[in-house]
């Protein structure tokens, strides 16, 4: 894929959507020039790739520049291609939305036996187990393997019906990608590469830790210090739950993800499958957001939300030790953008604000909707 990049030197804008181009260009730019050390983003309009580039380093004090090839961990947007692998083995007829996960995995139990035994796969796609939101996350993040963790699954009290609430979970999302596993016979990873990456030519990505480890052109994490930022090692904590936090891609990787799920790749994602996955299923809390968005929903993989009287937006964002990771567009004006950066700032945050507001103005009210 060639690297897209607009530069102007008017201040006049020949098509729809350039200033909302260059002006979240300019953003990044100035933001790494005064705090955050690299980013990537690729922006989409009307179905066409407007920019696509990296900015700044790879690790701070270094002199290797962030590309739009450069791997990040995607951290929770790797739940995406939970729900979009599991539309692939339903269409091929291999497992089903509403399979119950008991008996489906025979090892799996539920602490109230009666509510466990009428969770399904859309379930946990969607983050309605009823399970307490965010079971044992601390746990991974404490280094305890993953095998140790789901023995305790058991111990999770419900806090609502299956279906009834939102709960947003790590650990248990995980089930969808043991199901997975033995509805296919092959291991995620697995699944993910053959059904998505490869056909998709997301050169750049891969599951598991030690394939990002293994990139020769990947960002280190940074975190914040009196003096500014300080790299640190990636951790291996979320990786442990690949179906949760298990992906990683470049700039590049994801404007073809973004391209797939913008409908125009169909022998990959099929439409209907789409609609699915974009549907909203339960009413969501987007606490960081809430200001400026309504009806915030999850739906299967993705959250949606409204903006400012504008239907119709699909997001998902991650977060894990020294990096933070954005995605969102409107299948309706095939617009959208990733931002990916090797730092935990409150920037990531703010350029998705900026992006709904120029939205608002340059694309919205462009097209008068």
């Amino acid at each position: 894929m060639a690297l897209f990049v607009l530069i102007t030197v008017t201040n006049s804008y020949a098509l729809p959507g350039d200033k909302l181009v260059y002006t979240l260009h300019d953003s990044v730019t100035k933001a790494v020039k005064k705090d955050i050390p690299g980013a990537a983003i690729a922006i989409i309009i009307d179905g066409q790739i407007r920019l696509l580039r990296g900015y700044g380093v790879k690790k701070i004090g270094g002199k290797n520049r962030v590309t739009s090839g450069t791997v990040f961990p995607l951290a929770s947007i790797s739940k995406t291609f939970a729900s979009a692998v599991t539309s692939v083995l339903v269409d091929k007829g291999m497992i089903d939305w509403d399979t119950y996960v008991v008996p489906y995995l025979e090892t799996v139990e539920f602490s109230d036996p009666s509510q466990g035994s009428i969770i399904t796969l859309r379930h946990i796609l969607s983050h309605t187990t009823g399970l307490v939101p965010q079971a044992y996350s601390d746990l991974l993040e404490q280094n305890v393997s993953y095998a140790k963790i789901r023995r305790r699954i058991p111990q999770i009290d419900f806090v609502c019906s299956p279906g009834d609430c939102y709960g947003y979970q790590n650990v248990v999302y995980n089930l969808s990608a043991e199901m997975l596993e033995l509805a296919s016979g092959h291991d995620y990873d697995v699944l993910v590469k053959e059904h998505l990456l490869i056909p998709l030519k997301m050169q750049h990505a891969s599951v598991g830790f030690d394939a990002f480890k293994a990139s020769k052109n990947r960002v280190e994490p940074h975190v914040k210090v009196k003096s500014g930022w300080a790299a640190v090692k990636p951790e291996p904590y979320y990786y442990r739950v690949p179906a949760a936090a298990g992906l990683n891609a470049s700039a590049q990787d994801l404007a073809k993800w973004m391209l797939a799920h913008l409908g125009h790749n169909p022998s990959v994602l099929r439409p209907s499958s789409l609609t699915i996955m974009h549907k909203a299923h339960i009413r969501a809390n987007q606490s960081r957001y809430r200001a400026k968005l309504s009806n915030v929903y999850y739906g299967l993989g993705w959250r949606t939300f409204d903006y400012q009287g504008i239907t119709g937006f699909v997001h998902h964002g991650g977060w894990v030790k020294g990096i933070r990771t954005e995605m969102l567009f409107n299948p309706l004006t095939q617009t959208g953008m990733v931002f990916l950066t090797n730092c935990e700032t409150k920037f990531a945050r703010e350029i998705v604000l900026d992006f709904l507001l120029l939205y608002k103005k340059h694309i919205y009210n462009s097209e008068k909707f």
